[in-house]
């Protein structure tokens, strides 16, 4: 089946640059360490998160499967201390056979494009790849699909019972759903955080 984010790689791309990380990531931004690390960006799209992250001092693994879109992407942050990877959830072999662990995993727009039958492999994976009081971040798309991309449910309760499962504590955020960034009135998102620490200790605003 063709791949619309390969096909339309430049539409993709203008419209994920022309918001900005602040803006989109601001439900939990201040969860965002201050000492920066080891950053896994999953489906990375034009760059702009991955851009901004590198920006901010992290060491950013980003990951892409998407040829043509990735290509416009290495392009825009080819000054930035980035590396690219073709590579995708559920499994992400390539980004295991680095053999890092990240203090920050992030996955934007990118869990309504996973099977539901994958979604605990996926978080199984992600467990394995986040380092001791790490963090991940997950948005979840709800509303329509489009005639282009095939899009599932997302559950904000049943992520956060995969995520109990692989001894994922879960991190305070608006819990009310988000806006649109790109206008679109029958769509909303929603952000979820988690950290392996299970103490209850929670992270200070950077």
């Amino acid at each position: 089946m063709p791949d619309p984010y390969s096909q339309r790689a430049k539409a993709f791309f203008d419209q994920y640059q022309q918001l900005a990380f602040e803006e989109v990531h601001d439900a939990w931004l201040h969860y965002l360490p201050e000492d920066p690390g080891y950053a896994l960006d999953i489906g990375a799209g034009s760059g702009r998160d991955a851009g901004a992250l590198a920006k901010r001092g992290w060491s950013v693994l980003a990951v892409e499967p998407a040829e043509a879109l990735r290509e416009l992407a290495e392009r825009s942050t080819a000054e930035l201390p980035l590396q690219w990877l073709n590579d995708r959830l559920p499994e992400l072999e390539e980004v295991k056979a680095c053999g890092h662990r990240f203090r920050l995993i992030l996955v934007s727009a990118v869990w309504m494009h996973l099977p539901p039958n994958q979604q605990g492999e996926a978080l199984n994976t992600l467990s394995e790849l986040i380092e001791p009081g790490g963090i991940i971040v997950i948005t979840l798309r709800h509303g329509p699909g489009d005639d282009e991309r095939t899009f599932y449910e997302t559950s904000r309760s049943e992520l956060e019972t995969l995520a109990n499962d692989e001894g994922l504590t879960p991190m305070a955020v608006d819990d009310s759903p988000q806006s649109d960034q790109l206008g679109r009135d029958a769509v909303s998102w929603e952000t979820l955080v988690f950290t392996t620490v299970k103490t209850g200790a929670r992270h200070e605003p950077a």
